[in-house]
């Protein structure tokens, strides 16, 4: 059975070598930007034509895992996702493609970052914490309080609130930056206390 990083190796060195601008957002990128959490999906932006996923499918296909290239193009031309598993484990992969201006941000700022002996497109911090601000579930919420404490030194935050504010979630990201640094201060004051 592959583990998710194998998995995430074998997919972003073919979107590499086939030069697919890519962007891994969602929970693989709050493993690497906040509090690590289970997950067993990679959710994935591909900038890619159909002529390209016909290529994609064989890949797929000759590495074990359940893909159609119909339900791929599907999914491009109605704007939505398709799931691809994977035959030897639990894993899927979720990928779409750029359906609007929020996606081509997510794409544009995205970094490219080491992990172990290969490299991946990830997507920034800021852009991370806007659109699950955006999607906004429970765990959304903590994903972003999560990435906001371990990362808060490293944040663009005249972006960040720029880009909360055009995705119309400025109010929960104040909330949530002022509930975390709240927090923040409580902690300090009980370390400081011992």
């Amino acid at each position: 059975m592959r583990s998710i990083d194998e998995i995430l190796k074998l997919v972003c060195t073919f979107l590499n070598e086939e030069k697919v601008a890519y962007v891994v957002v969602g929970g693989l990128t709050v493993l690497f930007y906040g509090i690590p959490r289970t997950t067993m999906d990679i959710d994935l932006i591909l900038a890619m034509d159909m002529p390209k996923v016909k290529r994609f499918v064989e890949f797929l296909k000759e590495n074990d895992f359940f893909a159609d290239e119909e339900d791929i193009k599907a999914a491009f031309e109605e704007r939505s996702h398709a799931t691809i598993e994977d035959k030897t484990s639990m894993i899927r992969l979720d990928i779409k493609g750029i359906y609007g201006e929020n996606d081509r941000i997510t794409l544009e700022r995205r970094r490219k970052v080491s992990l172990a002996n290969f490299e991946i497109y990830i997507a920034a911090p800021e852009d991370l914490i806007a659109n699950k601000l955006l999607f906004g579930s429970e765990q959304d919420v903590k994903d972003v309080e999560g990435i906001y404490v371990r990362q808060f030194d490293n944040l663009d935050m005249a972006y960040l609130e720029e880009r909360c504010e055009r995705l119309g979630v400025y109010e929960e990201f104040s909330a949530t930056k002022t509930r975390v640094e709240r927090q923040i201060r409580e902690e300090e004051k009980i370390r400081k206390s011992f």
